[in-house]
């Protein structure tokens, strides 16, 4: 197979393994479906300009992710707007939306409750699973300091989950009403 031919097979399923999970963050960052499209479009062209390496392993997806990241920010700094906030209900109508994400809505009302920096590494962790090595390459941070960033968002996350379910025992009503 020539280089171009297997070039195009790399770029091909490397598209089809991470478009989705790339739509998927870049909406978390700018909240608007068309221009996280605009953005994903983007990095995979910046992909394509890239000289082939000829081992596959050479762009992983960590790459990807942290070239939307760039460019999603720099989107925001245009609009001299800097947030990370989830439309919650626009994520779970996007058609790209996977069902475990569906399930886990009332999780995600729970991260958006954390801080920007806490909530985007979690959600680099559980919603599309990077590893701690992959997160420290799209955001920066050392791995140590992405490990911390993690466990003291769950920590919070547990928090609030207990005492949402101390608040449920003690108001039986409001017990009744979300049944």
């Amino acid at each position: 197979m020539s280089d171009q031919m297997e070039k195009q097979s790399w770029f091909h399923t490397t598209v089809v393994d991470n478009e989705s999970s790339l739509l998927n963050y870049t909406f978390k960052i700018l909240s608007q479906m068309a221009t996280s499209e605009e953005v994903v479009q983007e990095s995979f062209l910046k992909l394509w300009k890239q000289e082939f390496p000829g081992h596959f392993e050479h762009y992983p997806k960590a790459w990807l992710y942290r070239v939307c990241r760039n460019l999603a920010i720099d989107i925001l700094r245009k609009d001299k707007r800097i947030r990370f906030e989830d439309n919650l209900e626009e994520v779970l109508s996007c058609p790209c939306v996977s069902e475990s994400l569906l399930q886990a809505s009332q999780i995600m009302a729970e991260i958006n409750k954390l801080s920007k920096a806490e909530k985007e590494v979690l959600v680099l962790k559980f919603n599309d699973d990077l590893s701690y090595k992959e997160i420290a390459e799209v955001t920066g941070l050392s791995v140590s300091l992405v490990g911390v960033r993690i466990h003291k968002g769950l920590e919070k996350i547990r928090k609030i989950v207990e005492d949402e379910l101390n608040n449920l025992e003690l108001n039986p009503k409001k017990k009744e009403t979300n049944v």
